[in-house]
């Protein structure tokens, strides 16, 4: 993906945008994020959709956060 001057200085100053799903432990109070960082919201979109086959987790929202921080691309070992 190439990166416009004015993306790597909102990048440099903010740091990169990534989503993260927040699942509930079915039968539990007890939400917890995923272990996977995604760097799109389509990305975090599609993880959505495979969630809703899980038994024992309950998708509860998507939510987006900056870090200066460089993360990989989350690799799913189901998909």
């Amino acid at each position: 993906m190439n990166e416009t001057v004015l993306q790597a200085i909102v990048a440099f100053i903010f740091g990169h945008k990534y989503y993260v799903n927040i699942v509930n432990t079915r039968g539990t109070t007890r939400c917890e994020t995923t272990s996977f960082i995604w760097s799109t919201k389509q990305q975090a979109m599609e993880h959505k959709m495979r969630l809703e086959d899980n038994r024992s987790f309950r998708y509860v929202e998507t939510v987006s956060f900056r870090s200066r921080e460089v993360y990989k691309p989350a690799v799913s070992v189901n998909g």
